[in-house]
């Protein structure tokens, strides 16, 4: 049994966990309890730029870590991070080129 703790009783209203199929959802619907969530390309977008962000910070981490403190950090980790960082921002400037290239073409379609 799932129990709240007290940071979740706030006010004069609480929200109750859904157990059963059978029970009302917050928006007073009986929706399945476990439906799957859709994928949105935004969702997708989002996700594919931050992991570019963090390989890039994983990258300038190893870097200041390397510089700070030689011993701490091999040289083939930061060799291998610095490369998957400047793959990962090829590549994702790439498609970005491209979406805009393939939005130019559909603009320019008459």
């Amino acid at each position: 049994m799932d129990l709240m703790n007290i940071s979740q009783a706030t006010g004069n209203k609480i929200d109750l966990l859904r157990t059963d199929a059978r029970q009302f959802d917050l928006a007073g619907k009986n929706t399945p309890l476990n439906e799957p969530t859709k994928a949105s390309f935004q969702d997708a977008m989002v996700s594919a730029i931050e992991g570019v962000n963090s390989s890039q910070m994983k990258a300038t981490d190893l870097y200041q870590k390397m510089v700070t403190d030689p011993n701490s950090v091999d040289v083939h980790d930061v060799t291998l991070a610095a490369a998957e960082a400047s793959m990962s921002l090829n590549l994702a400037k790439t498609v970005v080129e491209r979406a805009v290239q393939a939005y130019r073409d559909i603009i320019n379609m008459r």
